[in-house]
């Protein structure tokens, strides 16, 4: 009956289930974050990624992550090029 563990100390697998659980939180509050900072999306867009995210707790942070980057550069390249142009004329 007693098979010599302690039953105060949890199994190996609680710890990686527990890891697994922490990693997803972080991601999806850094997704958050980056959300409600971002101004490379409209109030429409940041509810619908906000429901993605929260309804798809892997995909959703991974896919407004990598979409807010891309907006990000796409901004930034598109002020580059508009700077430029205004330097030169």
């Amino acid at each position: 009956m007693n098979d010599g563990a302690n039953p105060l100390v949890p199994a190996a697998d609680t710890f990686l289930v527990s890891g697994i659980a922490a990693v997803l939180v972080l991601l999806l509050v850094w997704a958050v974050i980056r959300l409600a900072r971002s101004r490379v999306v409209t109030a429409g867009e940041r509810l619908g990624l906000l429901i993605f995210c929260l309804m798809f707790p892997v995909l959703g942070p991974v896919c407004t992550l990598v979409l807010l980057d891309r907006r990000g550069k796409a901004r930034r390249k598109l002020e580059g090029s508009v700077s430029g142009t205004q330097q030169r004329g």
